[in-house]
């Protein structure tokens, strides 16, 4: 990828990004100028304006040099003017309560929208539909995985993007253990029906003709199989024993039947084929309409409890920091993304948005969780604390904030 092509998916994701984080204040925006607030800016951006307006009512919008942020700032917020009509602390906690809320809640239903889209046009890894079959010698096609079958369980373990249980996942070890099979719950013309799938036995061959190969991939042990060449240059296809044809590995993968699998090299067990150990081909199951309206809140309730998961193991110190990423590292995955795929922008939109609203939610200064959390008491004693007490907080909460962030993205890019 040239220069320019670089840079041009890095002004992409940082617009992708800014559109998010106005969504979040634009949230707060909104439910301020509903309940009466009296807002002094809208800034999309950071450090030095570049363009100002301003209203009739002395609110001004303002377009600032940094693209990474931007605020909606509100007239008292950080300090009691209880002469002044309007200012956000003079309001009573319940409408404060709303507007700290709102911003985190727009983000949400953002990521409602765009997850809708994604289901509708993309689908996504966690249930996939099958699209073509290389169907076994000997078996029959009611007995076996069929086009358009979608797939919902493995051995009674759902599909669940949340513990990362993918069908391509769950399947790829299906030799392990030593049950001589497992069972494939699909979804077929509205009915579900269990598919039982014989793994078969990896039979150990020296030579066919003048070649050496190693284990051949059997279904179901009959006459279905494939080896790859000790020296990982050619697969063969086997059936009854005998060489029925062999292809040719480039660059580390071969084509069978119009298909690409990657070939991998492991120091004990040799060369091996994969993705070919099903005979059949998948892609995401797309969603009709109404189906994906539905879907959208599993999905992203899904992707909530995810990101909650991740944040316990951080706390816990299950997660390395590395694992993580500051903004730079967004931009910079967000870009790798985009430039590899257009339609990665319909995942990375929902995505973000959720972790922005978990994000914003949990009560650590300076967040709106932590504000909300400071509301709270202040109605529940029927007075504030200290209003500078709780700025200091609030400032430090931010400055350790900054420096995590800055360390995450060190931390990611040098380990």
């Amino acid at each position: 990828m040239g220069f320019f092509d670089w840079v041009l998916y890095i002004f992409i994701a940082i617009c992708a990004l800014l559109i998010m984080i106005m969504v979040h204040e634009f949230g707060h925006y909104t439910a301020g100028k509903l309940l009466k607030f009296k807002i002094n800016e809208f800034s999309i951006g950071f450090g030095k304006a570049i363009f100002q307006k301003k209203k009739k009512d002395g609110e001004v919008f303002s377009l600032r040099i940094f693209p990474l942020g931007g605020y909606c700032a509100f007239e008292g917020e950080d300090e009691d003017k209880p002469n002044s009509p309007g200012a956000f602390n003079s309001q009573k906690p319940w409408k404060r309560l709303i507007v700290l809320f709102m911003g985190a809640f727009f983000n949400f239903l953002s990521a409602l929208v765009f997850a809708a889209i994604l289901l509708m046009s993309f689908g996504y890894a966690d249930k996939v539909q099958i699209r073509s079959v290389e169907l076994p010698q000997g078996i029959e096609s009611s007995e076996w995985l069929q086009v358009g079958d979608i797939v919902l369980a493995v051995d009674g373990v759902y599909t669940n993007l949340v513990y990362d249980q993918y069908f391509t996942n769950m399947v790829a070890d299906y030799d392990a253990g030593e049950e001589n099979s497992f069972t494939v719950r699909v979804k077929r013309n509205g009915e579900e029906l269990d598919i039982v799938v014989y793994k078969g036995v990896y039979d150990e061959i020296a030579h066919i003709g003048d070649e050496e190969y190693g284990k051949l991939y059997s279904l179901d042990g009959l006459d279905y199989s494939y080896a790859v060449s000790s020296d990982g240059k050619s697969v063969i296809r086997v059936v009854d024993g005998e060489v029925e044809e062999t292809f040719e590995v480039t660059n580390g993968s071969v084509v069978i039947n119009d298909r690409t699998y990657s070939i991998t090299s492991d120091s004990e067990t040799g060369f091996s084929l994969n993705g070919a150990l099903l005979g059949v081909t998948t892609s995401n199951y797309r969603y009709g309409f109404f189906e994906a309206l539905g879907q959208t809140f599993v999905f992203c309730g899904q992707w909530v409890w995810k990101i909650l998961i991740i944040l316990w193991q951080l706390i816990t110190f299950q997660l390395d920091l590395s694992a993580l990423g500051g903004t730079v590292t967004t931009v910079v995955v967000m870009a790798e993304a985009t430039a590899a795929n257009i339609a990665n922008l319909l995942l990375l939109f929902p995505l973000i948005s959720i972790n922005l609203a978990v994000f914003n939610l949990l009560p650590f200064p300076a967040l709106d969780g932590a504000r909300m959390v400071f509301v709270t008491i202040e109605w529940i004693r029927g007075k504030p604390i200290n209003r500078k007490v709780e700025g200091m907080i609030h400032f430090i909460g931010l400055m350790i904030l900054l420096a995590f962030v800055i360390l995450v993205d060190i931390l990611h890019f040098v380990t």
